[in-house]
């Protein structure tokens, strides 16, 4: 193997490790709010997250988070419903896995 082929595949091996690495830190993340809006023809929400400490209400919480959800959103779901949400977000776009109502 030629010392540029050598170069050339260590320079793919760091990418692969570095995009591996990348992933990893994209991992399912949550979230416990209030569903502010509920676009279902979009399938995208809006949660106000609960402030810190708490799992239910939502009057002094930080700025509404938009998210998209994977699948159709469920028809239970409403605006102003507590719930928690697990998350990926991956180029800016924080897509929905899975929606709950919040551990007590």
């Amino acid at each position: 193997m030629t010392v540029t082929k050598r170069l050339a595949s260590g320079a793919v091996l760091a990418v692969l490790g570095s995009v591996a690495l990348g992933s990893a830190a994209w991992a399912d993340q949550s979230l416990t709010g209030t569903v502010t809006v509920l676009d279902r023809i979009n399938n995208e929400l809006a949660i106000k997250p609960a402030p810190a400490g708490e799992t239910t209400g939502a009057n002094t919480a930080g700025e509404v988070q938009k998210f998209r959800m994977r699948g159709a959103i469920p028809e239970s779901l409403h605006a102003e419903d507590k719930v928690t949400v697990s998350y990926t977000e991956a180029d800016g776009i924080k897509t929905i896995t899975a929606v709950n109502p919040p551990k007590e």
